[in-house]
């Protein structure tokens, strides 16, 4: 007669009595009480001892303070547990494969939610703005659904009509995916994005036109960029200048100035306040400026 066991899981137990019961072959084993140790209900441990409970000496009721249990439990041959542990096998398998493809999914909706919130498409492709001035036109872009970031700039999934000042970067250019679907910053990020602008920038062959201190007169220049700040000292706005030289000049002023973008004006008279770089383009800085439109 071939041999009988108990399943793994009851490896080591003692047998007590083997019977019969709907025509199969059981057995009542002791196994190790699960609610004590060695018949002890403890609360804790305490200087390396078991601290009982106090109720009833701290005599464990379930196992009534033996440390083991009697359990009927169904006995196997060979050949059955075997044919079992294939079918756990089995059993197993699928639920890691359902698990898995349950996880992928949920990666891919969290990688697809994260790229639309942020304006990458669902290739994982954005386009930034590269246009000269970006911020004279912010109200333009964030109308037309385009998002500010202050690493990757005005960018947009879709760049229909802007496809001549746009510049096509994958998520991960910029980005590390993490287990769960979303992304983080790289680190040198911004440094690769202002490349990638500065790169299709115009070059400027700006000059200074004079030095610190220096009082200008009658100057005829061209508004290119203007934008207003609220900062610590109030609001303020800035004017940029070029010169018919294409010598850049800037003026930060908390006056009203009626001048627009692409008007042509004459600074009757300024001084020179600071001489900068800015992004390798020699700027000049004037303050107390007067200008007069160009009719």
């Amino acid at each position: 007669m071939a041999e009988l066991m108990t399943a793994k899981s009851y490896t080591g137990s003692k047998i007590l009595n083997q019977f019969e019961k709907g025509g199969k072959p059981y057995a009542t084993i002791q196994i190790k009480c699960d609610r004590c140790t060695k018949g002890i209900y403890a609360i804790g441990v305490e200087n390396g001892r078991i601290k009982p409970h106090p109720a009833y000496n701290g005599v464990c009721l379930k196992c009534g303070g033996t440390g083991y249990l009697t359990k009927d439990v169904r006995l196997y041959t060979e050949k059955e547990l075997e044919s079992m542990e294939r079918a756990n096998e089995r059993a197993r398998q699928k639920k890691a494969e359902e698990q898995e493809k349950k996880m992928k999914a949920e990666f891919a909706q969290r990688r697809a939610d994260w790229l639309e919130k942020n304006n990458f498409n669902a290739d994982g492709y954005t386009y930034i703005y590269a246009g000269a001035d970006s911020y004279s036109i912010k109200d333009e872009l964030k109308a037309g659904g385009w998002r500010f970031d202050p690493v990757i700039k005005w960018h947009k999934a879709d760049p229909t009509g802007y496809e001549d000042r746009v510049i096509k970067i994958n998520v991960e250019d910029c980005f590390e995916g993490s287990a769960w679907g979303d992304y983080h910053y790289k680190t040198g990020s911004k440094e690769y994005v202002d490349n990638l602008l500065a790169a299709v920038q115009p070059q400027v062959d700006s000059d200074w036109i004079g030095e610190v201190g220096d009082k200008i007169t009658n100057i005829k220049v061209q508004l290119i960029r203007k934008y207003t700040m609220d900062g610590k000292y109030g609001v303020t706005t800035l004017y940029g200048f070029q010169d018919e030289s294409g010598n850049i000049i800037n003026w930060w002023s908390s006056t009203f100035q009626e001048v627009e973008l692409n008007d042509w004006v004459v600074i009757t008279r300024a001084t020179i306040k600071k001489l900068e770089v800015y992004k390798d383009v020699k700027q000049t800085i004037l303050t107390r400026c007067k200008l007069k439109l160009v009719e």
